[in-house]
Protein backbone atom coordinates (compact mmCIF):
# COMPACT_ATOMS: atom_id res chain seq x y z
CA UNK A 1 0.00 0.00 0.00
CA UNK A 2 1.36 3.57 -0.73
CA UNK A 3 1.80 6.25 1.96
CA UNK A 4 -1.21 8.22 0.42
CA UNK A 5 -3.53 5.27 0.93
CA UNK A 6 -2.05 4.81 4.54
CA UNK A 7 -2.89 7.76 5.62
CA UNK A 8 -6.39 7.86 4.22
CA UNK A 9 -7.08 4.81 6.10
CA UNK A 10 -5.42 6.11 9.24
CA UNK A 11 -8.61 9.18 8.95
CA UNK A 12 -11.08 6.83 7.79
CA UNK A 13 -10.59 4.70 11.19
CA UNK A 14 -10.80 8.08 12.78
CA UNK A 15 -14.13 7.95 14.88
CA UNK A 16 -17.14 10.44 13.75
CA UNK A 17 -17.19 12.90 15.38
CA UNK A 18 -13.59 13.17 15.77
CA UNK A 19 -12.63 13.23 19.76
CA UNK A 20 -10.64 16.74 19.67
CA UNK A 21 -7.34 17.02 18.30
CA UNK A 22 -5.70 14.02 17.39
CA UNK A 23 -2.69 12.88 15.49
CA UNK A 24 -2.90 10.19 12.70
CA UNK A 25 0.46 8.87 11.60
CA UNK A 26 1.10 6.97 8.48
CA UNK A 27 4.60 5.06 7.50
CA UNK A 28 5.75 3.00 4.23
CA UNK A 29 9.41 2.30 3.45
CA UNK A 30 11.79 5.23 4.48
CA UNK A 31 9.02 7.78 4.76
CA UNK A 32 6.41 9.04 7.16
CA UNK A 33 3.62 11.35 7.26
CA UNK A 34 1.71 12.55 10.57
CA UNK A 35 -1.43 14.29 10.84
CA UNK A 36 -2.41 17.07 13.87
CA UNK A 37 -6.26 16.87 13.02
CA UNK A 38 -9.10 18.92 14.04
CA UNK A 39 -11.91 17.71 12.21
CA UNK A 40 -13.27 14.74 9.69
CA UNK A 41 -16.25 13.84 7.20
CA UNK A 42 -17.32 12.42 4.51
CA UNK A 43 -15.75 14.42 2.24
CA UNK A 44 -12.38 16.12 3.67
CA UNK A 45 -10.34 17.23 6.88
CA UNK A 46 -9.26 19.96 8.71
CA UNK A 47 -5.57 19.85 10.52
CA UNK A 48 -3.12 22.39 12.42
CA UNK A 49 -0.43 20.93 11.06
CA UNK A 50 1.30 18.21 7.96
CA UNK A 51 4.83 16.33 9.49
CA UNK A 52 6.25 14.60 6.37
CA UNK A 53 10.12 12.75 7.42
CA UNK A 54 11.88 10.73 5.01
CA UNK A 55 15.15 8.56 6.28
CA UNK A 56 15.39 8.59 2.51
CA UNK A 57 18.98 10.20 3.04
CA UNK A 58 20.73 10.43 6.53
CA UNK A 59 21.53 14.41 5.88
CA UNK A 60 20.10 16.82 3.33
CA UNK A 61 22.95 19.37 2.50
CA UNK A 62 21.82 23.00 1.52
CA UNK A 63 21.87 22.63 -2.22
CA UNK A 64 19.65 19.26 -1.99
CA UNK A 65 17.30 20.91 0.53
CA UNK A 66 16.61 23.98 -1.95
CA UNK A 67 16.44 21.25 -4.42
CA UNK A 68 13.72 20.24 -2.49
CA UNK A 69 12.01 23.37 -1.99
CA UNK A 70 12.27 24.21 -5.51
CA UNK A 71 10.44 20.66 -6.73
CA UNK A 72 7.76 21.52 -3.92
CA UNK A 73 6.57 24.44 -5.31
CA UNK A 74 6.69 23.21 -9.08
CA UNK A 75 4.33 20.49 -8.53
CA UNK A 76 2.01 21.50 -5.48
CA UNK A 77 0.11 23.71 -7.79
CA UNK A 78 -2.87 22.95 -6.90
CA UNK A 79 -3.11 24.47 -2.99
CA UNK A 80 -5.19 27.51 -2.08
CA UNK A 81 -2.33 30.00 -3.02
CA UNK A 82 1.05 29.27 -5.68
CA UNK A 83 3.94 28.55 -3.32
CA UNK A 84 7.44 29.91 -3.41
CA UNK A 85 10.72 29.74 -2.15
CA UNK A 86 10.96 32.53 0.16
CA UNK A 87 14.19 31.76 2.18
CA UNK A 88 17.18 29.63 2.88
CA UNK A 89 18.83 30.01 6.08
CA UNK A 90 22.47 28.83 5.05
CA UNK A 91 23.59 28.51 8.79
CA UNK A 92 20.64 26.20 10.07
CA UNK A 93 20.24 24.67 6.55
CA UNK A 94 16.18 25.56 6.90
CA UNK A 95 14.53 26.63 3.71
CA UNK A 96 11.40 28.23 4.21
CA UNK A 97 8.56 28.27 1.50
CA UNK A 98 5.30 30.44 1.24
CA UNK A 99 2.17 30.98 -0.38
CA UNK A 100 2.98 33.83 -3.01
CA UNK A 101 -0.10 35.27 -2.58
CA UNK A 102 -1.84 35.29 1.07
CA UNK A 103 -5.83 35.05 0.47
CA UNK A 104 -7.31 37.97 1.92
CA UNK A 105 -10.33 38.61 4.11
CA UNK A 106 -11.77 40.92 6.50
CA UNK A 107 -8.02 42.69 7.49
CA UNK A 108 -6.69 39.18 7.36
CA UNK A 109 -3.75 37.46 5.29
CA UNK A 110 -3.93 33.78 5.14
CA UNK A 111 -1.10 31.74 4.00
CA UNK A 112 0.53 28.40 4.04
CA UNK A 113 4.07 28.27 5.45
CA UNK A 114 6.71 24.99 4.49
CA UNK A 115 9.41 24.32 6.51
CA UNK A 116 12.24 21.75 5.49
CA UNK A 117 14.73 20.54 7.81
CA UNK A 118 18.06 19.01 6.77
CA UNK A 119 17.03 16.38 8.99
CA UNK A 120 14.49 15.29 5.93
CA UNK A 121 11.44 16.65 7.88
CA UNK A 122 8.76 18.87 6.66
CA UNK A 123 6.47 20.59 8.01
CA UNK A 124 2.95 22.12 6.28
CA UNK A 125 1.02 24.77 8.34
CA UNK A 126 -1.25 27.85 7.62
CA UNK A 127 -0.96 30.84 8.98
CA UNK A 128 -2.92 34.17 9.59
CA UNK A 129 -2.03 37.36 10.07
CA UNK A 130 -4.21 39.79 11.22
CA UNK A 131 -3.52 43.38 10.20
CA UNK A 132 -5.23 45.40 12.98
CA UNK A 133 -3.27 43.47 15.72
CA UNK A 134 -0.03 42.70 13.84
CA UNK A 135 -0.21 39.41 15.29
CA UNK A 136 0.39 35.42 13.43
CA UNK A 137 -2.23 32.96 14.30
CA UNK A 138 -2.42 29.14 13.32
CA UNK A 139 -5.24 28.27 11.40
CA UNK A 140 -6.96 25.16 9.75
CA UNK A 141 -5.46 23.88 6.83
CA UNK A 142 -8.50 22.19 4.86
CA UNK A 143 -7.74 19.46 2.27
CA UNK A 144 -10.92 16.87 0.49
CA UNK A 145 -9.74 13.12 1.02
CA UNK A 146 -8.53 13.02 -2.80
CA UNK A 147 -6.41 16.30 -2.39
CA UNK A 148 -4.64 14.63 1.39
CA UNK A 149 -3.76 11.62 -1.24
CA UNK A 150 -2.50 13.83 -4.40
CA UNK A 151 -0.17 15.43 -1.54
CA UNK A 152 0.99 12.75 0.10
CA UNK A 153 1.93 11.29 -3.60
CA UNK A 154 3.49 14.47 -4.27
CA UNK A 155 5.63 15.13 -0.59
CA UNK A 156 7.07 11.42 -1.35
CA UNK A 157 7.52 11.93 -5.08
CA UNK A 158 9.53 15.44 -4.81
CA UNK A 159 12.16 13.40 -2.34
CA UNK A 160 14.38 12.40 -5.20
Amino acid sequence: MTLSREIVAAVDACPDPLEAPREVTAAEGPHRLTLHLNATGPVGLAFDALDFATESRPEWSAEALRGWGDRLTARLTYLMEPLVVLEHDPIDGEVEIRSQSPTSRSGRRAYYEVRLHPRGTLRLSRVVYDEATRRRQPASCQLTREALERLTDDLVACVA
